[in-house]
């Protein structure tokens, strides 16, 4: 995942790049079609100029494809368009076209965009921060405009079904699930609107061997948003001796769980996610690990951010806003109110950015976030009445004595520029001073005295202080084993006996660890670290990294192996041989749930899911034979079940007994949000025909609330689908 993406002809007229982009020739200009976290890198790497003209997918049902919703393809936003625009407006002097299929779709992207480039618009937004507003508007004044630049002022944001497809010379229509492009009334090209490949990003952090210590940092990148070499400035923080194994990600970078698998980390290792302000180069990668990482998500920043956060989720998943909340868990991180975690103290003060930002400090380490730090600056903006006196030594203060200082030194007028002056600012009151947000990794000659003390961050990076840490193998293995939904339901002192007795093997990069269609050898493995590909009959269906578990179909019954799964990079592999796993699978009631694994597998939803997390979800069903007419629930009750149908017809009424709806689609989950939130329930129900249904009873649905939350999310808009049919 690294060097020059391919750029593959379709067509006369068509090219394409990894991840679903395509650029289309036209008469009117390229025309990208897709844009997914990284598509500027991708162009640029691919020695692509950056389209004028850019259209995006029609919306994901969220209800169809588990991680799926709005303009977000299993966590991945295919509207990630910030830094095309920057690119046009700012290195091109031009501004976008962006160009949706519904009037909808561009409404809310002008949302997400007006949040991500100028912030919340609203005073009422800011509480009692509204100094953070003017702020704001000092870093990001913009002198050919005489202020800080708008998104009408940069794009043109239009839809297929207001006309937006007009482009002169080149008409473009969405017809039966294809984008078709018109010129002189032919059809001049043809690019379909399924997302069908796996996403993966150009570069991964190397893994590097993490020995750690009492304060640890390992960055997934250092870079910004234009570098195509580099990834965006994202890391993790390992906090004193207490929390052995878990870590805190400071923003999300594109990707992420790639990457974190890369690193031989799983989401699973990830306490909780510190998001310092919402521009795409630090957001880019949350909707993946919200929706589609191994356990739930807390998340920690300020109430403007969060609330911001929040209007750009609903409208990136097209959802209301508190269905967004519903998907993380939300900490409180504003200045002057610290917030405590598992004996890692946080706290924070509004940085110095073009919208709101934060600067994060916890147990030694301290984040800038993308702040503008410049003294001198700070005191002009005191002399023009912007900063008071109190808040630029806040500004000035707020690092030191940190053991290390995480520092963006991204240059131009919205981030801190690398000079002698802010060198010897910065590692006067930090210990330890790491650069980052920056492809150019070189000190001013006069600061050759500070190189000491003074780091680069890079894409696996690790900078260390303090005490080594216990290096104990084993542990790291019965994390593994841990981090592993099946295995994580066997009791602690099981899993460490497991991780003394199991072998933990080698594979190199595009050795073939299982080929489909060949005989069970009985064993079946969990990754450990590297990243794992899955391919079905030819094509890469997905990427798994630690945590994951591979063969267990294979190892318990004794079939052909249903998928061929290669090393991507060096990959380590906790084997389990037949003497060792059939015991755990016997315990566990493997056997008896792999029917309705099967079953789930054929359900469209959940089809992207590996078989390991389907036998996983068959293990909390219970089945159940309900009669014609026989009620499962009543308006108002208390709900202590979740179902999901198998056969048959369910009846849903409201209070008065009307008619609602009737839902008779196999795999359609209901009844879990009454359960799930204590609420009461909102309808009815009762089977029309004699039916076959399975419960997941409320312990079950909390348990996929942590792990599953994908899937929570389809459960919340089929139920929200019943509900608009109440009010209709």
């Amino acid at each position: 995942m690294s060097g020059s993406p391919a750029l593959i002809s379709l067509s006369s007229r068509v090219r394409a790049l990894p991840n679903n982009i395509y650029l289309v020739e036209t008469q009117s200009g390229e025309v990208l079609v897709n844009s997914p976290p990284e598509t500027l890198k991708y162009l640029l790497s691919a020695g692509v100029t950056p389209p004028v003209n850019v259209l995006l997918p029609p919306d994901a049902p969220a209800e169809q494809e588990l991680g799926s919703s709005g303009f977000v393809r299993r966590g991945i936003s295919y509207a990630s368009v910030e830094f095309i625009i920057y690119s046009n407006f700012f290195v091109k002097n031009r501004r976008a076209r962006l160009i949706t299929v519904t009037e909808d779709q561009a409404r809310r992207l002008r949302l997400i965009l007006a949040e991500t480039i100028s912030g919340p618009a609203d005073d009422s937004a800011y509480g009692p921060y509204g100094w953070v507003r003017r702020e704001c508007a000092a870093v990001s004044y913009y002198p050919p405009l005489g202020r800080a630049p708008r998104v009408s002022d940069m794009a043109d944001i239009v839809s297929l079904e207001a006309g937006g497809g007009d482009l002169g010379a080149t008409q473009i229509a969405l017809e039966d699930g294809d984008f078709v492009f018109y010129e002189c009334g032919e059809v001049a090209a043809r690019v379909g609107t399924q997302i069908t490949q796996v996403a993966m990003p150009l570069t991964v952090a190397p893994p590097r061997p993490l020995h750690r210590q009492e304060l640890t940092l390992q960055f997934i990148g250092g870079s910004d948003g234009f570098d195509p070499a580099g990834i965006t400035t994202c890391f993790l923080a390992y906090l004193g001796t207490s929390v052995q194994t878990q870590a805190t990600l400071f923003d999300a970078a594109a990707y992420v769980l790639v990457r974190l698998g890369n690193l031989g980390m799983a989401s699973h290792h990830v306490s909780e996610v510190v998001i310092s302000h919402l521009h795409e180069d630090h957001v880019a990668g949350l909707p993946e690990i919200i929706l589609m990482g191994s356990h739930r998500v807390r998340l920690l920043t300020s109430d403007i951010v969060y609330a911001s956060l929040l209007r750009i989720l609903g409208a990136m998943l097209a959802l209301p806003e508190d269905e967004a909340a519903a998907l993380f868990d939300y900490y409180p991180l504003n200045p002057g109110t610290p917030v405590e975690l598992e004996g890692r103290r946080f706290e924070a003060i509004y940085a110095i950015h073009s919208i709101p930002t934060i600067a994060v400090r916890v147990n030694g380490v301290c984040y800038s976030g993308d702040m503008r730090y410049d003294e001198d600056w700070f005191g002009e903006l005191e002399a023009r009445g912007i900063l008071s006196g109190q808040r630029r030594e806040e500004l000035m203060r707020f690092a030191e004595g940190a053991s290390v200082l995480v520092q963006d030194v991204g240059g131009g007028p919205i981030h801190s520029t690398l000079t002698p002056r802010l060198l010897q600012a910065l590692t006067a009151k930090s210990q330890h001073l790491v650069l980052a947000h920056t492809s150019k990794h070189l000190l001013p000659a006069e600061s050759d005295d500070l190189a000491g003390r003074i780091e680069f961050a890079d894409s696996g990076h690790v900078v260390a202080l303090g005490d080594l840490l216990p290096d104990d193998a084993r542990i790291e293995i019965a994390e593994t084993i841990a981090a592993c939904p099946l295995f994580a339901r066997l009791s602690v002192a099981k899993r460490l006996s497991l991780a003394i007795q199991v072998e933990v093997i080698d594979c190199q990069d595009g050795e073939t660890i299982i080929r489909e269609g060949d005989a069970s050898d009985g064993q079946a493995y969990i990754v450990h670290s590297g990243l794992v590909e899955i391919w079905i009959g030819g094509a890469q269906v997905r990427v798994l990294g630690r945590g994951n578990s591979i063969g267990e179909r294979g190892a318990i019954l004794g079939d052909t192996r249903s998928s061929t799964m290669t090393a991507r990079g060096h990959v380590q592999l906790v084997r389990f041989p037949p003497e060792m796993f059939q015991p755990v699978a016997a315990y566990l009631g493997l056997a008896d749930a792999f029917a309705r694994a099967d079953w789930l597998g054929k359900v469209p939803v959940l089809r992207d899911l590996p078989w390991a997390g389907l036998l996983d979800l068959a293990l909390d069903f219970l089945p159940r034979q309900v009669d014609a007419d026989e009620p499962l629930f009543s308006y108002g009750e208390p709900g202590y079940e979740g179902y999901l149908l198998v056969a048959g017809a369910i009846r849903f009424s409201d209070a008065s007994g009307g008619l609602i709806d009737i839902l008779s689609e196999p795999g359609q989950f209901f009844g879990g949000r009454s359960a799930l939130y204590g609420t009461p329930r909102s309808a009815s129900a009762r089977a029309s025909v004699a039916s076959e249904i399975w419960e997941l009873s409320a312990p079950a649905l909390q348990r996929l609330n942590l792990l599953y939350p994908n899937i929570l999310l389809h459960m919340r808009a089929v139920e929200a689908g019943l509900q608009r049919s109440r009010h209709r």
